[in-house]
């Protein structure tokens, strides 16, 4: 077929198939920033519609602080453990981590030592 057709046919041919595909490309990607727009819309929708809670009494500082500090260790050994079984490819239920203890910073000194022998 393409050996019945001349270089100016081939050429349209080829230009209306280009614009075609850009049409429809462009068409997809505004369709999706369309969605993204409505779901952004109902989801402040949502926010708004939900009621709001009764003040809570507060405690003292010095709770507070305390509260955190736990609640940063915990996450911390969670994130400790998940690191461990994902590198031993066991799952994080097998992984038990008793005590984490903080070691000197040599990895962002060798980092920074190796960063400045490749200048």
């Amino acid at each position: 077929m393409s050996a019945d057709l001349n270089f100016q046919e081939v050429i349209s041919e080829g230009l209306a198939i280009t614009i075609e595909g850009i049409v429809v490309v462009f068409s997809v990607l505004i369709l999706i920033m369309l969605v993204i727009y409505a779901m952004a819309f109902f989801s402040k929708k949502q926010k708004n519609e939900e009621p709001q809670q009764a003040a809570v009494p507060t405690a003292p500082a010095a709770e507070i602080e305390e509260e955190a500090v736990e609640e940063n260790e915990e996450e911390l050994i969670a994130v400790i453990t998940a690191a461990v079984a994902a590198c031993m490819g066991q799952s994080s239920a097998s992984v038990n981590i008793k005590s984490y203890k903080k070691v000197s910073n040599n990895w962002n000194a060798a980092a920074k030592r190796e960063v400045i022998n490749r200048i």
